[in-house]
């Protein structure tokens, strides 16, 4: 036993309070080389008295005197890393006031088990370290973050084994690219970080520079196939995103989310590229992020209020009905444009949860007005194609429908193309299953997207109303080219037998063009602005008298 501590288990020697040697396991476990540890003080640099009974070694060793077999125990230790493992002690007393430490690590989160690189609690630790102690500012420090392009395909066409060790030699490599400039550390999955520390003082010109060379050079090593085996060699595209070099970040998050941001952008291409921020995070950056905290707590704490905008037959100037439309006003952040929060829904995976909320708020709104002996108008709620095409939406609504007791006839979705579709045949099933239910289906924003088209010609017997997007009426009067366009538009839905409604009709020029070809409905603030829930019963009332 003896001798595995001596080779197996890492040791420090300590005389007179004061370190005098390590063996080689030591230094491989915390990083720490002898000419480092020799003579250094015994402080609270080393063992924390938070996770421990002893506030330092020196009274560690004071106890161990007390016993022949040497005192057990365990403590918390920094490495050369600067975050802090659990690690069991054994102090041995060996006379004229020796002392021998024998460590070993009970426990480090700071560890990656797949690429046994420091993972993100261990990046988060090491900023905190330098900033709190005063080595770097936030200025001096610059995040890149690297992630591999669609790298569950590499899971689908091998096996989870196969990805793991891509990820392991991936990170040997990132290692030994970044070996005199940064510390690599994996984050989850396919995504890695390598922070660059500027000891030098450069100015914010030559970090830059030096920060441009970093990143030119991790795109021409990454570019080179990593080989598994004899049979297996990968290829795969990097998106690299880099914080502002040279700027004072107000904290380690705010760099964090300025390096994704620039992630994101690169991921557009699918090659080997890299975004580094602009020298000062924009205001769209850091609202965006405000937003994105406080959105999930003001939709629980029903913050953002449901406006409704008026639907008219242009031919009859008759009330058809109202489009809910959402609207969140902060006291923190102020007014928030709606396609703002309702795009961060969809980017951070709350869109389906946002959709029924606002599916349940009209039901019950609705019942409210039909008990109150209103004559009430079909409502149209937007429905992004994420929600619609989710397998369990049929299901949702339901429940919601059969909890509220709203009747079907008075609810209409506009399906709102905000990205691809990417479940063709889960869609096409709930369009159908809605139409079953009695509710209307409409296509928003028709016109402008790149995928209506091939939507409606596939599910054009569920689609009841195309509307027309509001920047083709923005200049249906002024070109030629646009009115040809929203004519022949008009055309598609008579041939298709589906209505067509204009949205953003703002003049009697417009109104008078779009009854001209044919247009069946309008809204827009030719006839009213979204108004809140009082003012709808006036609307509603007035429509009845015309």
């Amino acid at each position: 036993m003896t001798n595995n501590r001596k080779t197996l288990l890492a040791a420090l020697t300590i005389h007179n309070g004061t370190i005098m040697d390590c063996n080689e396991a030591f230094t491989e476990l915390f990083g720490f080389t002898t000419q480092q540890l020799k003579h250094m003080p015994i402080e609270n640099k080393l063992v924390l008295s938070e996770n421990s009974e002893f506030t330092n070694l020196q009274t560690l060793c004071i106890a161990a005197m007390a016993t022949e077999e040497g005192l057990f125990t365990t403590a918390g230790m920094f490495n050369h890393l600067h975050y802090v493992v659990a690690v069991k002690l054994h102090c041995v007393a060996q006379g004229n006031n020796t002392f021998t430490l024998h460590f070993c690590i009970a426990k480090n989160k700071s560890i990656d088990p797949i690429s046994e690189l420091p993972n993100g609690w261990a990046l988060t630790s090491r900023i905190n370290y330098l900033t709190n102690n005063e080595c770097l500012t936030l200025k001096e420090l610059v995040l890149v973050i690297i992630e591999v392009d669609n790298f569950s395909t590499i899971n689908y066409r091998y096996d989870y084994f196969v990805g793991d060790q891509y990820l392991v030699m991936l990170g040997k490599r990132l290692q030994q690219s970044a070996n005199d400039f940064g510390f690599v550390i994996r984050y989850s999955n396919a995504k890695f970080a390598i922070l660059i520390e500027d000891h030098y003082n450069l100015s914010p010109h030559q970090l830059m520079n030096k920060i441009e060379l970093i990143c030119k050079h991790l795109c021409s090593d990454l570019i080179k196939p990593i080989a598994i085996s004899a049979d297996i060699e990968i290829s795969k595209s990097f998106s690299i995103g880099v914080s502002s070099p040279g700027f004072e970040y107000t904290s380690y998050h705010s760099m964090q989310i300025a390096a994704e941001t620039e992630k994101q952008k690169a991921r557009r291409y699918s090659i080997n590229k890299y975004y580094i921020a602009p020298p000062e995070p924009t205001d769209e950056l850091l609202n965006k992020k405000l937003i994105t905290d406080a959105l999930p707590l003001a939709i629980a704490q029903d913050k953002i209020q449901l406006h409704y905008q008026p639907q008219y037959d242009i031919k009859t100037n008759k009330l058809i009905g109202f489009e809910a439309l959402s609207r969140w006003y902060d006291e923190s952040l102020g007014y928030i444009a709606p396609d703002i929060f309702v795009a961060i829904t969809e980017d951070i995976g709350l869109h389906f949860e946002f959709d029924l909320w606002v599916f349940e708020k009209v039901c019950r709104q609705s019942v409210k007005w039909k008990i109150g002996a209103m004559v009430v108008p079909r409502i149209a709620i937007n429905v992004s194609f994420k929600t619609m095409e989710m397998s369990t939406f049929i299901e949702r609504i339901q429940v919601i429908l059969d909890q509220t007791g709203c009747p079907t006839n008075l609810l209409e979705l506009e399906i709102t193309e905000t990205s691809s579709i990417t479940n063709a045949s889960m869609l096409s099933a709930n369009m159908l299953q809605i139409k079953a239910l009695g509710m209307h289906i409409s296509i928003d924003d028709f016109g402008t997207g790149y995928s209506s088209l091939s939507l409606i010609r596939n599910f054009y017997l569920s689609i009841d109303k195309l509307k027309l997007d509001r920047s083709l009426i923005d200049k249906v009067c002024q070109t030629k080219l646009d009115k040809n366009f929203v004519k022949h538009i008009i055309k598609l839905g008579k041939i298709l037998k589906v209505a067509v409604l204009a949205e953003g009709v703002e003049t009697q020029q417009q109104l008078d063009l779009l009854i001209e070809l044919g247009c069946d409905y309008a809204q827009g603030y030719y006839f009213s602005k979204p108004v809140p829930l009082e003012e709808v019963p006036t609307l509603i009332y007035a429509s009845e008298c015309v």
